[in-house]
């Protein structure tokens, strides 16, 4: 295999090389003919055009936005080149699992370290949340990026593999008023409202909220059991005030409450190595209402499910503007809540139930100088410092039924020892802390008109201390733990940019990236660390524009080298005992990847916008010969094996014909959307899986390749907008993840189906 993909890479590699030396492809056009829209990022910290950053970026727009009805991470990620993402459903609908060019969080719920893909909100790092990964609503945006390689300068805080940097549209001097409403497939109705009230010159109000609810796809038969659908709510009010020509003084409160019911994934009938080892290898996953992919919409849960997410995120940005530069400081509080009962056996006993509450508080603080006009040195400077708290509670406990009945041969099936309903198997009371502080800076020196080089460094120190008390093992008591470790790192950066017309950049960069080492929790009260993972990525790339703006391409080939790759895995230190669970952070020795990515946008005709995006990633474990498979205490050799969600090969494509209706005073537009995503593995059981290990079969461990069609149809005046859409037009039975593997009806599975929706909005 490893053959194979080099192989393959050595064509695609050539066709960018081919693309590098031909310079700008210029193409004809009638006098008149528009260009495609500039987009404006912020990806260096300063309003840039995307043509002009050395960075391979993945934007999009306000409009775009709202006509691709972007409303959570996988819709933006599934179209950005060498993004994967598995959806388990674990802490709700919207649970999101992310990784680009082969850098994930390879994790657990029940272990909390530091991120690998940085996440940002207006300048707000929000990666520390309770549920893990946030997938912030995305009601009135003003723009998202998706940031491809380390961003450690800017972006620091564990932005080992890229930066997803999202801007919110803030408030103006031009009042403004929309509400909406929204129905669709599985009973889905819901709507939003924006406001914009320029009560001042000075000071300025902009708020939104947004509600929707839907039955969801899974439907729970169980008499008495709960939906499984989905309640949510979101706002926000931001506040801008300007008291002088030279103070800009922004204040934001975001408010986020998701309800719903349980997990909308469905059983497979494959036991994984969690339940073989404490059932036994012989024991037969119980059959209730069938397995995927012949059920993919019911399930029998008996217990009252519930997936709480709560969050709320303050930030307030001050920017004053001296001669020649701009101070900026960035103050953030996040609050977020996740609780979680769940129905782990999976079926209509009650056998066995699981409890999960989880707080986070978060501080963070940016002090930033940055030069502003035209000079010779562009510079910034700036000083970081994060205070993050992530508490669990985490219950496993016995139900009522400690036995199953086959209701067709009357044989019954012992399940549990005689231990009473709420027998507390495994409890525990967890606590994460860190502090982390770091300085950094960038400059970027105009060597001529057609030569920039950019020096940039981060250097980061983090305090990690993290606790385990109250726990409890067949309600016996364990001995409390606690540990800390201190990690420091420089990551620097060097970019060499040549721009040999206005509308051509190339660029060389390296740079590298750093994650927080870190402590783990043993049996017995053991603790022990583990090592702080670091990358370098080596980066040629391009971005050029036709001279009548009608053409975009940009490409890029990287090579990434990682070493003390952190993958995280839990398993039985007694297989013979289910309160023995432990979970671990391993250290891969070492890793690496190389792939390609290209993305070309055209303005075929006046009317008809076509896109393309194409990535090609090798990744895999160069050393890692101590893995610990989930449910499987054994040690086995993963060197050679690929990385968990990084599929080979990622391509996405689009068209979109803008409809004149002459002097009617309304547009429209139609647009068709596909996105492919090949073969990949969901977690390290999978890579195991992929490897041919522990005779692990390939489904439900691998996420089979699989492609979606959308199709979207928009009508608008400047008083209405009329969007309606169907996604997975061509109904491709395919899942995109693999849920909490324990349960006595095998691994669960999240389908996916065909759905369909309008959304009517009037403009005040």
């Amino acid at each position: 295999m490893k053959n194979e993909s080099k192989l393959a890479f050595k064509p695609l590699t050539l066709a960018i090389a081919a693309v590098l030396a031909s310079g700008v492809v210029q193409s004809q056009s009638d006098e008149g003919w528009m260009a495609l829209e500039e987009i404006v990022i912020t990806a260096q910290r300063r309003e840039q055009s995307l043509q002009d950053v050395p960075i391979s970026v993945t934007a999009f727009s306000a409009e775009a936005i709202e006509r691709s009805g972007i409303s959570e991470a996988r819709d933006y990620l599934s179209v950005a080149p060498n993004v994967g993402f598995s959806d388990d459903g674990g802490s709700g609908s919207r649970s999101v699992n992310i990784s680009i060019r082969g850098v994930s969080n390879v994790g657990l719920g029940e272990v909390s370290t530091a991120s690998s893909i940085g996440f940002y909100i207006d300048e707000l790092n929000v990666g520390s949340v309770s549920n893990g990964t946030i997938n912030p609503q995305l009601q009135d945006m003003q723009r998202i990026e998706v940031l491809r390689g380390p961003q450690g300068t800017y972006f620091g805080r564990n932005s080992l593999g890229g930066a997803l940097n999202i801007s919110t549209k803030l408030p103006d001097q031009d009042f403004y008023a929309e509400a909406s409403v929204n129905a669709g497939e599985f009973s889905t109705r819901g709507g939003e409202g924006i406001v914009n009230l320029p009560l001042s010159d000075k000071f300025m109000v902009r708020a939104v909220y947004a509600y929707e609810e839907s039955d969801g796809l899974v439907e729970n038969v169980f008499p008495g059991g709960n939906d499984l659908g989905y309640e949510h709510n979101s706002g926000r009010i931001s506040v801008r005030a300007l008291p002088s020509d030279r103070l800009t003084i922004d204040f934001s409160a975001t408010f986020t409450d998701e309800d719903e019911g349980g997990d909308m994934n469905v059983p497979t009938g494959i036991l994984n190595q969690d339940t073989q080892s404490i059932f036994g290898a012989g024991f037969v996953a119980i059959n209730e209402l069938g397995f995927y992919s012949g059920n993919n919409d019911k399930v029998s849960h008996d217990l009252l499910e519930k997936n709480q997410n709560e969050f709320s995120i303050y930030n307030l940005r001050i920017g004053y503007e001296f001669e020649g530069f701009e101070f900026r400081s960035i103050t953030g509080v996040i609050d977020s809540e996740t609780n979680r009962a769940f129905d782990l056996d999976g079926l209509s006993l009650d056998t066995l139930r699981r409890y999960n509450s989880y707080e986070g508080k978060s501080f963070s603080q940016e002090f930033r100088f940055q030069s502003t006009g035209n000079n010779s040195v562009d510079w910034t400077v700036g000083l970081f410092y994060a205070s993050d708290e992530i508490e669990q509670f985490n219950s496993i406990q016995a139900g009522d039924d400690g036995s199953y009945t086959n209701p067709m041969t009357g044989e019954v099936v012992g399940l549990l020892p005689p231990i009473p309903g709420g027998f507390r198997i495994n409890e525990n009371n967890r606590a994460f802390e860190t502090d982390s502080d770091a300085i950094f800076g960038e400059a970027v020196w105009h060597l001529s008109d057609q030569w920039d080089l950019t020096l940039g460094a981060r250097y980061t120190r983090d305090d990690i201390h993290n606790s385990a008390f109250g726990t409890v093992a067949f309600e016996g008591a364990v001995a409390d733990s606690e540990g800390g470790e201190s990690f420091t790192n420089f990551s620097p950066k060097v970019v060499l940019k040549y721009s040999p017309s206005e509308n051509l950049n190339y660029y060389a960069s390296v740079s590298q990236g750093y994650k927080a080492g870190g402590v783990d929790f043993l049996r017995f009260g053991d603790i022990t660390n583990f090592q702080p993972e670091e990358l370098t990525n080596f980066e040629v790339g391009f971005k050029s524009e036709s001279e009548d703006g009608r053409l975009r391409l940009s490409g890029a080939v990287f090579l990434l080298d990682w070493s003390d790759l952190q993958v995280q895995s839990n398993f039985l230190e007694d297989p013979t005992d289910i309160s023995s669970a432990v979970e671990r952070t391993l250290n891969a020795a070492e890793a690496s990847a190389q792939g390609l990515e290209l993305e070309v946008t055209a303005l075929v005709s006046q009317n008809l916008i076509a896109g393309f995006a194409l990535g090609y990633l090798d990744a895999e474990f160069d050393s890692f010969d101590d893995a610990l498979i989930k449910g499987n205490s054994t040690v086995v050799d993963l060197s050679g094996s690929a990385l968990p969600l990084t599929p080979d090969l990622t391509l996405s494509a689009s068209l979109e014909y803008n409809l004149p209706m002459g002097d009617s005073g309304f547009s429209g537009f139609v647009r068709g959307e596909w996105s492919y995503r090949s073969e990949t593995a969901s977690n390290l059981e999978a890579v195991a899986s992929k490897a041919g290990l522990l005779s692990l079969p390939k489904f439900p461990y691998q996420l089979e390749a699989y492609h979606v069609v959308n199709l979207r149809v928009g009508l608008e005046s400047d008083k209405v907008r009329v969007n309606a859409f169907i996604e997975n037009a061509l109904d491709e039975d395919y899942i995109t993840g693999t849920g909490d593997g324990f349960g006595l009806a095998g691994i669960k599975v999240k389908p996916h189906q065909l759905g369909y929706g309008l959304k009517l909005t009037y403009i005040f």
